[in-house]
């Protein structure tokens, strides 16, 4: 199963501009928790629309391969964009249940992979593969 995604997440704002949140670890260890928790119920809609489909067996083991096409030629640190991206998606596959748990059990491997530059389409896909 491949479920594309995307590198940010825009929050409505009322009485603001409406702020985009980019799924980054230097970005998620400063954000403010309550904006923390609209980015993942956010996410977690994303998630739903791309898994609406799914045939995932919810206790079998996967293995999750996350693999980014940035937009530009920018360096960035595949861990620090990437691990929010796991951190938010597993949380979200569980409360929908899709998967019983996000636990070592269920996922047993995870890895990150850069794809290349994609400056008309800039994504994340995120290849789920059952453990034989």
């Amino acid at each position: 199963m491949k479920i594309i995604l995307p590198f940010s997440i825009t929050i409505p704002r009322k009485t603001k501009d409406d702020k985009i949140f980019y799924l980054n670890l230097n970005v998620y260890r400063n954000t403010h928790h309550m904006t923390l928790n609209q980015a993942k119920v956010l996410w977690k809609e994303v998630v739903l629309k791309a898994t609406l489909w799914s045939e995932l067996d919810g206790n079998a083991p996967y293995i999750f391969t996350y693999t980014a096409f940035p937009g530009s030629n920018r360096k960035f640190d595949l861990g620090n964009v990437l691990s929010i991206v796991d951190k938010f998606t597993a949380d979200a596959l569980q409360e929908m249940g899709i998967i019983t748990d996000d636990s070592y059990k269920i996922i047993p491997a995870v890895s990150y992979r850069f794809g290349s530059v994609d400056k008309e389409n800039p994504r994340i896909e995120l290849e789920i593969t059952g453990v034989c």
